[in-house]
């Protein structure tokens, strides 16, 4: 699986995530979801996880996310842990962070 480090600046940050939340096809939905620090420690300490893919989903007619420990081939590690049950915001938002509207 090729690395990428992933980090990127706050301005750039709130680029993406104000342009998502001013989108018309997207007014009203989920703009965030929010997994626990030890949830995504139990996801990664798996054996053989290199890595987590996300995958968006809809519950209860809102948008969530459904993520999935990785191995170093990218294959999803379908056989062990799978996170759901993530806070959607607007309903558990921080909205005094720079990254909200």
């Amino acid at each position: 699986m090729s690395e990428n480090n992933h980090l990127i600046t706050l301005s750039e940050a709130k680029e993406l995530t104000h342009k998502f939340q001013q989108d018309p096809r997207f007014q009203g939905m989920t703009v965030a979801s929010k997994i626990s620090a030890n949830a995504y420690s139990e996801l990664l300490n798996q054996p053989g996880c290199a890595g987590i893919r996300t995958y968006f989903a809809i519950k209860e007619d809102a948008i969530t996310i459904v993520v999935i420990g990785v191995d170093s081939n990218g294959v999803d590690q379908i056989d062990g842990i799978i996170l759901d049950q993530a806070e959607g915001c607007p309903s558990t938002c921080d909205t005094g962070s720079k990254l909200m509207l």
